[in-house]
């Protein structure tokens, strides 16, 4: 093997392992606050104070995780709610929070305003902590 290919081969590598990396670290991404669009109360669950929106894809493995992080949550949380939508059947949800990866899951308020995201799979603390911050920033609105 000549060193041009060598050289290919090596590039190939440095860049793959440089986009996993960035992908790893978006990853369970959580913004609180996030506020994006005007309220729309068909994303809220009736009689919850915080509703998880899952969006997610029939080929998303990481759907599946987050949907038992969520399904524990709820379990153990009054006032918590979830509700899952597949972007392929809601492509007008996704376009309008501006979803561009699955599992998204959008934290709704019981008007319907999203107060918050997480983007991929998260862990249960980390989306019992996105809770608690948007239901103290919900206290603070009202």
């Amino acid at each position: 093997m000549d060193s041009p290919a060598l050289l290919a081969i090596a590039a190939l590598v440095i860049g793959a392992t440089a986009i996993g990396l960035v992908i790893r670290a978006r990853s369970g991404r959580v913004v609180v606050a996030d506020r994006s669009g005007a309220a729309d109360a068909r994303l809220a669950v009736a009689g919850a104070d915080v509703t998880l929106l899952q969006l997610s894809s029939p080929v998303c493995s990481a759907c599946a995780v987050m949907r038992r992080v969520s399904e524990e949550l709820v379990a153990g949380e009054e006032g918590l709610a979830r509700r899952e939508l597949d972007v392929t059947e809601h492509p007008d949800i996704a376009s309008a929070h501006g979803v561009l990866s699955t599992p998204t899951t959008l934290l709704v308020d019981a008007a319907g305003l999203v107060r918050g995201r997480i983007v991929g799979a998260a862990k249960p603390a980390e989306v019992r902590e996105a809770v608690q911050s948007v239901r103290e920033s919900i206290g603070a609105s009202a």
